[in-house]
């Protein structure tokens, strides 16, 4: 279970009576904030920043979430990059080695919500984690999610599809452990806090921040097991990055057309409607020359409601599908190449991912079947929220 929040540089006490005193000033950092968005930028190139009435600055609120993961990592001699222990290091410990910087650039608190490498985590434990940042956001600017970045893209997506405020919620890792030489966590982390305490990307919904770059979750990919640049959109580019001066934004996801309306902004996946328990089991099937069908048949046989398919399905595989099909399994194609849309005849009943990676259709698709399973219904949710268009 998540720790209690620490905060770094103020006492939580005094952190909430000064929300408290000050809840004008915050709706004024709010607006501003907004303005920023629609083509300003944050005082100082850090973060936004007002005078409360002794002519103090009020800093922005940022809750910073430890996942553990390599960012946290640590390992026997600081030439290790690749042989080290994750999720070693306290997030506190991380954000507070980042000092007297970041005090700078925003009021900063810290959580522990796990240790683990990314790839133990559970979708149930992903469901706690989203609950867990709208709870934070009711009273900060903006969170910061520290995690591994094995599954990063998924859990980003996730956590975009499902967290409702549309304050900033950036997420961030590392290639390399904290202890090394050359780590690139220390400025990931604190740029991940600079952005957050911007507020330049309210109504982004999740963003993924690492290498001075900002992607919006639905697009950002790991490609490469080592590199610092691993993490990339393939066809349609950064949303921007962060340098010295500040943050640069050049394009926005196209549901910040929504901003400003709560019906058409958020996704059907409220969590507060939506059990743990409900969240179904949805697998992804790998087409290639000759796959057999006995593994689709197999997931659905140990109880997956769903398949999506990453690539064309061979013979075999289409057959299975076709028999899921017909006992109520859910099947989406995707496309298995990295890249390109993919397109269906509707009146077979698979669903189309359109260029929604598996990965990421994989996660839309769990959340849908939790509303329901009607093929009509979940296409129209891939074309709204898993290609949504200006």
């Amino acid at each position: 279970m998540p720790q209690a929040p620490t905060v770094i540089g103020m006492p939580r006490t005094k952190k909430l009576r000064d929300n408290h005193a000050h809840r004008i000033i915050r709706g004024s950092v709010a607006l501003l904030a907004s303005a920023a968005v629609l083509g300003g930028s944050a005082v100082g190139g850090l973060g936004v920043a007002v005078a409360d009435p002794t002519g103090q600055p009020v800093k922005p609120t940022v809750a910073v979430i430890g996942l553990g993961g390599t960012i946290a990592g640590a390992s026997d001699r600081r030439t290790n990059v690749e042989t080290y222990e994750p999720g070693k290091l306290s997030i506190s410990d991380l954000v507070g080695s980042l000092h007297p910087e970041v005090a700078d650039v925003a009021d900063v608190s810290t959580e522990e919500f796990g240790h683990r490498g990314s790839t133990d985590y559970t979708l149930a434990d992903y469901y706690d984690l989203a609950r867990l940042i709208d709870q934070r956001l009711a009273d900060h600017d903006a969170v910061v999610v520290s995690s591994g970045t094995a599954t990063m893209e998924e859990l980003a997506y996730f956590l975009d599809l499902t967290v409702r405020s549309t304050k900033p919620v950036v997420v961030t890792g590392a290639m390399r452990p904290w202890t090394a030489i050359g780590s690139d966590g220390p400025p990931n982390l604190y740029n991940a806090i600079r952005l957050g305490a911007s507020g330049r990307t309210k109504c982004f919904g999740t963003t993924v921040t690492l290498n001075d770059q900002i992607f919006p979750a639905r697009d950002a990919t790991k490609t490469d097991s080592t590199r610092l640049n691993t993490f990339t959109t393939r066809e349609y580019g950064d949303l921007g990055t962060i340098d010295e001066a500040g943050v640069r934004l050049q394009r926005a996801p196209a549901r910040i057309k929504d901003c400003g309306d709560p019906g058409k902004w958020e996704t059907p996946f409220d969590l507060s409607t939506i059990t743990r328990e409900s969240l179904p089991r949805v697998e992804i099937a790998s087409a290639y020359l000759a796959a057999a069908g006995e593994p689709v048949t197999a997931d659905v046989g140990a109880g997956a409601k769903g398949i999506v398919f990453a690539g064309t399905p061979s013979p075999g595989q289409m057959t299975a599908a076709t028999a899921a099909a017909g006992h109520g399994v859910a099947v989406v194609a995707a496309n298995g190449y990295g890249a390109g849309a993919i397109s269906v005849d509707p009146k077979v009943g698979v669903i189309s991912a359109g260029d929604l990676a598996p990965k990421k259709a994989r996660i839309l698709l769990l959340l849908a079947l939790t509303k329901t399973a009607d093929t009509h219904q979940i296409s129209e949710w891939f074309r709204r929220y898993g290609n949504e268009q200006f």
